[in-house]
């Protein structure tokens, strides 16, 4: 299942049956808007039930019946009790809830007519203010709240004077009640300011708060996103490489998938064409026709980005001379250059260019290296099966030219001395009824003829396959096969040293591959060096053993004959280093002309 459909199966799971989440009740979001009123009105009842004790204490009368010899202190608390009932009524009428914003303003007018018809005790009504007013402040900025205090507090004031002037005059005020009023108005001034602006501050750190935690919530979801986006992009890119062998495929897609990731204008692939320093355009993304058919020369800045290991990101772009003549990079300002290395060999680079200074930071290079690293597998996998099939290809005409140098070996050898026996043979017959006393000097030569027919086919049996490489080691055999030459090619001395060689083991598949490749330089030497002497030498240097084959003969061009080497039909120079490539070593051929030649093998020893 795919990511977005997997997404959408999760998310199934949290709505109903029609598609869509089940809607919250509007009643019950209103009743929970409604939380402060509800809880002002809680607080108004305590509050009322705190003045029916007090005023039962200030009275010491009865709260009821009301009669019109009630006091007038009770007669304001049972209409505050009524202005609470129908306040409370009021919450359950949604159009008048605005209403209850202001009542704050009767209950200060009640808290004003308690404290005037309170008699000398009016005092215990001073704290009940702070209520209406902290309910107020929380609802207001700080400036209206301040003119809610001054209201509050003239009010307070008022009642007060006016309690002692109308209804106890013969009490009088000294310096210090002044004082004392003068301190509760100021506090009743700077209790609702002081809330307010404290609630302002709560308000906005919550809101700071909130902000950060959206942001903080955003930025995750974004990331959450980003690595989704990334997984599916190397899901795309994994799964192009596991179904395909065509490895431009695989570059296409990492180079669609990675213009997913990291937005960029112009994408391009280059690989090496085979020739020196030269770059061809394998696969692009945005690139102009005129583009994609260009061939890049290595210059000293892409040298530097390919032997690099990680990615380059060069800004302003103009710093790349190597990538000016391209017209796509005309209006980008910023380039990331990423090696496809897979170990010491490089294939190429992955070139992406944007017109957005910001592109490529550190992540999104991050990003574009993972997706390089699928199109390094793909290359490296395309570059294992072309030289698989080489080889193949190799091995088939090795194999046909094995094949028919055997046979010219057989026809001219063997074939031509039992041709020639059997010739001598009938010769002889006749020689027997003729002239009999000249077949003993036939059956001489004929004698000599077989034995030198017998020796060469051995040197071939020998040269196939030398079982005495299985039971008596390396240097036996090779003291063995170069005695052959030695009787047969008495113009050219053949040493072999072998102090230095020291007491070693080899495994059998590197014994065998190395009497190969020496028994191929020798036979070369011998076929063409016009060589008088021929040095086989071996030593050991730490865990490998060094084998040298040298000539003193005419030598030759290298290179020339390595540039026609497909034309000339031989396959023995390539065979040399081929074979120790492949039991882990490596060879190397220098020859001059005049100078003669020289074939070194190095291969690893055995445990």
């Amino acid at each position: 299942m795919q990511p977005h459909n997997r997404r959408k199966t999760l998310l199934k799971g949290t709505t109903t049956k029609s598609g869509t989440s089940p809607p919250t009740p509007p009643s019950s979001n209103q009743w929970r808007l409604l939380g402060s009123e509800r809880f002002y009105t809680l607080a108004r009842w305590i509050t009322l039930l705190l003045l029916i004790a007090v005023t039962s204490f200030l009275t010491n009368g009865p709260l009821w019946p009301i009669s019109a010899t009630s006091q007038p202190l009770v007669v304001v608390l049972w209409a505050y009790l009524g202005f609470g009932l129908l306040a409370s009524l009021v919450l359950l009428i949604p159009p008048m809830v605005p209403l209850l914003g202001y009542s704050y303003l009767v209950d200060l007018a009640f808290l004003a007519l308690m404290t005037f018809f309170g008699g000398d005790q009016a005092m215990v009504f001073f704290p009940i203010y702070l209520l209406p007013l902290i309910g107020a402040a929380i609802r207001q900025p700080p400036g209206i709240s301040l003119l809610t205090g001054i209201m509050a507090a003239g009010l307070y004031v008022i009642a007060y004077l006016s309690r002692h002037n109308i209804l106890l005059p013969t009490l009088t005020l000294n310096a210090l009640d002044y004082l004392a009023l003068g301190l509760r108005g100021l506090a009743l001034i700077l209790t609702p300011w002081v809330a307010s602006s404290m609630a302002e501050r709560w308000s906005e750190s919550n809101r700071a708060s909130v902000r950060q935690a959206h942001a903080e919530a955003e930025q995750a979801l974004n990331e959450a996103r980003a690595y989704r986006d990334q997984m599916r992009s190397l899901y795309e890119v994994a799964y192009t490489l596991t179904t395909t062998v065509d490895y431009r495929q695989v570059l296409e897609a990492t180079l669609r998938e990675s213009r997913k990731l990291v937005p960029f204008t112009t994408g391009f692939v280059l690989l090496s064409s085979g020739r020196p320093d030269d770059l061809y355009i394998a696969a692009s993304q945005a690139l102009e026709i005129s583009d994609r058919l260009r061939h890049v020369t290595v210059g000293p800045g892409l040298a530097v980005a390919m032997r690099g290991t990680e990615a380059r990101v060069v800004a302003p772009l103009d710093q790349e001379p190597d990538l000016a003549g391209f017209a796509t990079l005309r209006n980008s300002v910023k380039a990331c250059l990423i090696p496809l290395r897979a170990g010491v060999r490089t294939y190429g680079l992955i070139v992406v260019a944007s017109n957005d200074p910001r592109s490529f930071n550190a992540e999104q290079v991050e990003q574009l290296t993972t997706l390089a690293n699928y199109a390094i597998i793909a290359l490296h996998n395309a570059q294992l099966i072309f030289d698989l099939k080489e080889e193949r290809n190799k091995l088939i005409s090795k194999e046909e030219t094995v094949r028919h140098q055997l046979a010219r070996d057989l026809h001219d050898g063997p074939a031509q001395a039992l041709a020639a026996l059997t010739m001598n043979i009938e010769f002889i017959k006749r020689l027997l009824e003729r002239d009999p006393g000249r077949v003993n000097a036939e059956l001489d030569k004929m004698s000599a003829l077989a034995k030198r027919t017998n020796h060469d086919v051995r040197t071939m049996l020998f040269e196939l396959r030398p079982l005495v490489l299985e039971t008596q080691g390396l240097l036996v055999t090779l003291e063995e096969y170069l005695d052959r030459f030695r009787n047969s090619h008495p113009g050219t001395a053949i040493v072999l040293e072998s102090a230095e060689m020291g007491d070693i083991h080899l495994e059998a598949q590197v014994e065998g591959t190395l009497f190969n490749i020496i028994q191929e330089a020798v036979n070369n030497a011998l076929k063409h060096a016009q060589a008088n002497h021929i040095w086989v030498r071996l030593r050991r240097e730490g865990i490998n053993l060094l084998t040298v084959v040298q000539d003193d003969g005419v030598g030759f061009d290298l290179q020339k004959v390595l540039a026609s080497y497909e034309q000339r039909g031989s396959f023995g120079l390539l065979n040399i280093d081929e074979r120790a490539r492949l039991v882990g070593g490596n060879a190397e051929l220098e020859s001059t002309p005049g100078k003669g030649t020289r074939v070194t093998i190095l291969v690893p020893l055995g445990g």
